[in-house]
């Protein structure tokens, strides 16, 4: 069925926008974005009502929050819980679901935010609304997104679930055995996608022994940088001064991340430039900053000084 132009223009819009902030910050991701589609808005609403003795959405009340849907899928399940912090102060979030963990019941653990429409968007979704006649189901839409977090080892499973136990909780009934071992299945994914960060922990301490530094700044920080390797300079640099190479290496990547994302900084993310920022944010060393360009040194000082340790 072909899409509302209206609907699709909003989805095109905020897609947009989450896709350069994901690539101007390096989280290795894929994202997905979908309009639901008529059927489905239809029978979410039926299936809501029937759980409830009263409209479960109305027009004056509790709206649908999800007609827009945008799912990020990381590589890294510690991205998940990174880009759920910027995103939060990115949008406007009106409601968030995440699943409690409880050590005696296991479950997935779920991170799914809705966040009201940036300002043009809601504009141009109250217009399309405002031209709809009365009982249209998509009046009882709100101008809402949501941002559903997954990582890309626990993507099939959320998909599974959703679709066959989530939709269909009637064929589970007296079936708890076996929902039991559907959760069993996503705690040995859960489990996977932590050894996956914990192998590439390991592989940037053994490049760091070896001082193969361009390999150990990949693996540490896993980002999508720019092709090619450090610089010979910088290279230079590391082989002989092994604490500096130190430090490096213990840098926080997450606090990293953040002050990219937070300052708003728009250089290209080679290994070259992930060092100067480090250095800025952290270091301060006269011989790796002597290396920057004009340019990128006025864009560190403009943009990441509220963000330098007082030690740098």
């Amino acid at each position: 069925m072909q899409q509302n132009p209206a609907l699709t223009l909003i989805e095109r819009a905020i897609y947009d926008d989450i896709i350069r902030e994901l690539h101007r910050i390096g989280i290795h991701c894929r994202v997905f974005s979908r309009i639901k589609e008529y059927d489905s808005l239809k029978e979410k609403i039926q299936r809501k009502n029937k759980d409830s003795s009263t409209p479960y959405y109305t027009e004056t009340g509790r709206k649908m929050q999800d007609i827009l849907g945008i799912r990020i899928v990381t590589y890294f399940y510690e991205d998940v819980q990174l880009l759920w912090d910027l995103f939060s102060k990115k949008y406007d979030v009106v409601d968030t679901e995440e699943a409690i963990i409880n050590t005696n019941n296991f479950e997935a653990l779920r991170k799914n935010m809705v966040c009201r429409m940036p300002p043009t968007q809601v504009i141009v979704f109250k217009e399309y609304i405002n031209s709809l006649n009365e009982g249209s189901e998509y009046r009882l839409v709100d101008s809402t997104f949501e941002i559903q977090f997954r990582t890309t080892l626990s993507e099939g499973w959320h998909e599974v679930d959703h679709v066959l136990r989530y939709k269909c909780k009637d064929d589970w009934v007296g079936s708890e055995m076996e929902s039991r071992m559907l959760n069993g299945i996503y705690a040995t994914l859960e489990t996977s996608d932590r050894a996956l960060k914990a192998l590439f922990d390991d592989l940037a301490y053994k490049h760091y022994k070896k001082s193969n530094w361009s390999a150990m700044v990949r693996s540490k920080f896993r980002l999508h940088f720019v092709k090619g390797d450090l610089s010979e300079e910088i290279c230079k640099i590391l082989d002989g001064n092994h604490l500096l190479a130190k430090r490096i290496f213990r840098t926080d990547r997450n606090q990293v991340i953040q002050a990219i994302s937070e300052s708003g900084i728009l250089i290209p993310l080679s290994l070259d430039n992930l060092i100067q920022i480090v250095n800025f944010l952290y270091i301060n060393d006269d011989t790796i900053g002597a290396l920057v360009s004009p340019i990128i040194a006025r864009d560190l000082n403009n943009r990441m000084s509220p963000f330098r340790s007082i030690d740098a």
